[in-house]
């Protein structure tokens, strides 16, 4: 019997020095552990913040866009009910994205090339037939780029284009 018990211990003692658990040294981590681990949190948490900035950065550019294209809808509709031509003047602040997203205007008319910036007192007209001129319009600022080019039937975005910066 005592035998038995005698094996058992020595066992014991065996698988116990196998596994690495010892009373000799103190458990617990050490400080390069703990330093690796807080440099990973610290990697992590830094990539998740510029993450969410680009997710903020596009979705204020598209509340923009979707600013530009309610604002050209309501002027034809305005025109349509008014029986009236409506003009907007092309200046910056135009679209009422000056809290959105502020930025440069620039257009481009049916046969020319290149975006431009708006000559003083240039309009938009809406005919109270339901058309408008057909315009493409830019607007360029620190958060990125949106170019929208309207329909001239719908005042609808037929082509939209939302660039975001870094």
């Amino acid at each position: 019997m005592t035998n038995c018990q005698s094996i058992t211990k020595t066992v014991q003692t065996t698988l116990k020095c196998q596994r690495g658990v010892s009373h000799s040294r103190a458990a617990g981590f050490t400080l390069l552990e703990i330093i690796v681990a807080m440099s990973l949190t610290l990697l992590i948490i830094g990539i998740a913040t510029v993450s969410i900035s680009g997710v903020r950065a596009e979705d204020k550019l598209r509340r923009a866009a979707a600013m530009i294209e309610t604002t050209a809808r309501q002027n034809l509709l305005q025109a349509l009910n008014s029986q009236q031509t409506v003009r907007m003047e092309l200046t910056a602040g135009a679209f009422g994205t000056s809290d959105e997203f502020s930025g440069m205007l620039q257009v481009r008319r049916v046969g020319e090339k290149v975006f431009r910036k708006p000559g003083r007192g240039e309009s938009w007209e809406f005919s109270p037939s339901g058309i408008c001129e057909p315009i493409e319009v830019r607007i360029s600022g620190p958060a990125g780029l949106i170019e929208i080019g309207f329909d001239p039937l719908t005042a609808c975005a037929k082509r939209k284009s939302i660039q975001v910066k870094g």
